[in-house]
């Protein structure tokens, strides 16, 4: 008996995209040697607040490790929907949210995949970017935190 199951494109590269995104903070644990709930001091889970970490942080440059290799990329925004009241509370996040990032279009990388995106004070984080309509010489990758 032959079992096939079908998933389109778009239901891949959300999957990927959520498992990417829920992998970033864990990836920034490991490196300082800590589980996101030792941390001392936070009034929540980090991941419940990283949305402001990221806010924060809009204008800042980070790394991307690209096809080019190490590519400068500016947090151009944060963006978070609206918050839902019956979004499960067991998820990784409180609030989901879309960061995007511009990178010089010749540069940039091509997307649909896992990069190695690198900051001084988030670390190391691996996530899974989309390349989105080139502006002005300037592409912008999204990285969607679910």
């Amino acid at each position: 008996m032959k079992i096939m199951s079908r998933s389109s494109r778009r239901t891949f590269v959300m999957g990927g995209a959520a498992a990417a995104a829920c992998m970033g903070p864990l990836a920034v644990a490991q490196l300082a040697g800590k589980s996101p709930a030792s941390r001392k001091g936070a009034a929540a889970p980090a991941s419940r607040s990283e949305v402001a970490e990221w806010e924060r942080l809009v204008g800042v440059s980070f790394l991307v490790a690209g096809e080019a290799g190490k590519v400068p990329a500016k947090l151009a925004a944060v963006m978070r929907p609206p918050v839902d009241s019956k979004r499960p509370a067991d998820l990784a996040r409180f609030q989901p949210f879309t960061a995007y990032f511009e990178v010089d279009a010749r540069l940039a990388p091509a997307g649909q995949q896992t990069y190695r995106v690198l900051h001084p004070a988030k670390g190391m984080i691996d996530l899974f970017l989309t390349r989105g309509a080139d502006k002005r010489g300037k592409a912008v990758l999204l990285a969607l935190f679910n």
